[in-house]
């Protein structure tokens, strides 16, 4: 008898031990990770010590791009305030800076696992000094959507790229964070006081010729929208263009060479795709906003066309609208750009000196697009693509060398 209590005892625990092995393993099957693959994920910067959204939140887009792959989680990050983040970890790991695209930065962060919140440490750069933020980031691995089932890393930019224009097109004005662990190392009385609330601005503008008041085809690949972002020495001016693929012209086809006389440095160029069409974007720097009035801006680029045959630098000069705004639509509302005369200044390239007061619009030639197609009987190649056009009628009246 005794022994028959032993072993109904036995398969008791037996039964509850299956018991509780398929209870804790059904929610481990519910918990399960995401399969192989891209996905676009909700994220949030949210306090150190509670689901508070954190003032560093407004340096980062709303969702990142993901690639889970075996054991190892990918995340990128979209972020407009690259200009004050010195550097940046999440768990435990630094946060390098991938590239940046749209003035928008991407950094990546390397997981083990799919967990949230994770504690997240920003050093920021500011106009009052130093400051040490802490924080935590917050996944929604639930929200998760998947965008593709390659792990390829070129596809995952290509996701977190696309995630910059949406952050880019949405970007308002962004507030130094303020912490009560933060330590200041210029600090003084009046930094103390100061509220630094730099706001990126945009400022319409137009490319013209080197010689003429008429516009330059160039004029018709850029987007006529440069953002304008308050830095430490003053201001950070970023210009795009974009041209079809179609045009066959390759990723790099437009170089830029120098702003205002000064080589443009490759760190302040960055190349990209935005749909069907390619990108590339560089900056130059101006003390103040003024100086973009002040004078036509010259420049010069470098332009490839391999259908053509053609490898030449032109030069082109670029015209600001009066002011400037803090949304593109108030900006590109400008109804007309003022005429300005190029003063000679020392250390700074030479340009023609007077502006006519009637501005004349040159009869364009190719679409913004770049899928039409230019008949110019000087070159008896009808078919070819409208850049080979353009640059073929550049290099005949530009070519230096």
């Amino acid at each position: 008898m005794r022994k028959l209590r032993q072993s109904s005892h036995i398969i008791g625990l037996i039964v509850v031990g299956l018991f509780a092995m398929a209870v804790f393993g059904g929610q481990r099957a519910q918990a399960a990770t995401l399969d192989d693959g891209i996905y676009v994920v909700p994220t949030k910067i949210i306090k150190a010590n509670s689901t508070a959204t954190s003032t560093a939140n407004q340096f980062f887009g709303d969702y990142a791009a993901v690639r889970i792959k075996g054991d190892q989680t990918t995340v990128l990050l979209t972020s407009n305030g690259a200009q004050y983040i010195k550097s940046m970890t999440v768990a435990g790991q630094k946060a390098p800076l991938v590239k940046t695209v749209n003035g928008q930065a991407i950094y990546q962060v390397n997981l083990t696992k799919q967990a949230s919140p994770l504690p997240a440490t920003f050093t920021l750069t500011t106009p009052v000094g130093s400051m040490k933020e802490s924080a935590r980031l917050a996944v929604t691995w639930a929200k998760a959507e998947k965008a593709d089932t390659s792990t390829n890393t070129a596809d995952l930019l290509k996701q977190a790229t696309a995630l910059t224009e949406t952050a880019a097109s949405s970007t308002s004005a962004v507030s130094v964070p303020k912490s009560t662990t933060a330590t200041t190392t210029t600090a003084t009385s009046t930094a103390k006081s100061t509220k630094a609330t730099p706001t990126a601005q945009y400022w319409k503008y137009q490319v013209l010729k080197a010689d003429t008041m008429t516009l330059s085809d160039a004029n018709q690949y850029y987007t006529h929208m440069a953002k304008v972002m308050p830095v430490q020495t003053g201001y950070q001016v970023t210009l795009t263009v974009s041209y079809a693929k179609s045009l066959k012209l390759g990723p790099k086809a437009v170089v830029p060479k120098t702003i205002d006389g000064v080589a443009v440095p490759a760190s302040h160029v960055t190349y990209g795709e935005s749909g069907q069409n390619y990108t590339m974007t560089y900056w130059f720097d101006r003390q103040h906003t003024s100086e973009l009035t002040a004078k036509l801006i010259p420049g010069k680029i470098h332009v490839t066309v391999p259908a053509m045959n053609i490898s030449e630098t032109f030069p082109i000069r670029f015209r600001f609208a009066a002011s400037g705004s803090a949304d593109k639509a108030t900006a590109a509302a400008v109804t007309a750009l003022p005429t300005t005369t190029n003063k000679q200044s020392s250390g700074r390239s030479n340009d023609s000196a007077t502006t006519p007061t009637i501005h004349r619009t040159a009869k364009a030639t190719l679409p913004a697009t770049g899928e039409a197609i230019n008949s110019w009987a000087i070159w008896g190649l009808i078919g070819l693509s409208v850049s080979g056009s353009w640059l073929a009628w550049e290099a005949k009246r530009y070519a230096q060398n």
